[in-house]
C-alpha cells in the first residue's frame, strides 16, 4: 500500500481501530476500518480495509474488531485479492456469498449495490476485474482451501488486480 492508499483506509471510514501488543511499546498488531450503509434495505457493515500483522493472524483478531464495529448491521461485506480475509468472513459469518451454490436473489441485490457503494463494475460471479491494479500484496496471498475456489470457481487473477465482492450474513451478537 501506498501512502495514500493508507490514508484513506484510515480517515475516509466511520470506525477505525488499531490492535496493539501490549507486552511490546509502539507495536501495531492490527489495523481495521468499517464503514456502515444499507444495501438493499439490509443494514450492513462494510470492511473497508484490515491489515493484521502475520505473527497475529488466525488468533480471532478479525472476529474481535468486527464485533466491537458492528451494531445491528445483518450483512458484513468486504472487497478483497486475498483469501485468508474470505476466509475470516465464512468464520465469522453463517453464509459467505459468492460461493459454489446458487446465490439467493436478495444476495445479488445485495452485491449489486456494494459494486455501486465501491464505485466498481463486477462480473457475474463477484470479481471486479483489475479493481486493485495488480497484486495488492507483496506476494499472492494463499489459503490451502480457498485458494482455488478463488481461481478455479471465480476466475480471479490476482496478478491482475482482480477483487472479489463478498457478502457474509452475520451471526447474531
Amino acid at each position: 500500500m501506498d501512502y495514500q492508499d493508507i490514508y484513506l483506509h484510515v480517515t475516509s471510514p466511520e470506525i477505525v481501530f488499531l490492535a496493539e501488543d501490549i507486552s511490546r511499546q509502539n507495536n501495531v498488531l492490527a489495523m481495521a476500518s468499517y464503514n456502515s450503509t444499507v444495501l438493499s434495505g439490509i443494514p450492513s457493515l462494510i470492511v473497508e480495509g484490515i491489515a493484521i500483522a502475520p505473527e497475529a493472524q488466525g488468533k480471532g483478531i478479525f472476529s474481535r474488531m468486527t464485533d466491537e464495529a458492528r451494531n445491528s448491521e445483518y450483512a458484513i461485506c468486504l472487497r478483497t485479492q486475498n483469501p485468508r480475509m474470505y476466509r475470516a468472513l465464512q468464520k465469522y459469518c453463517y453464509a459467505v456469498y459468492p460461493n459454489k451454490i446458487e446465490i439467493p436473489s436478495a444476495i445479488v441485490e445485495m452485491r449489486k449495490a456494494l459494486a455501486e457503494y465501491t464505485g466498481c463494475q463486477m462480473d457475474n460471479k463477484g470479481v471486479v476485474k483489475g479493481y486493485y491494479g495488480g497484486l495488492f500484496y507483496g506476494e499472492e496471498p494463499l489459503h490451502p482451501t480457498i485458494t482455488s475456489l478463488f481461481k478455479e470457481e471465480f476466475g480471479l487473477k490476482s496478478e491482475r488486480g482482480d477483487a472479489l465482492l463478498c457478502i457474509g450474513i452475520g451471526k447474531s451478537k
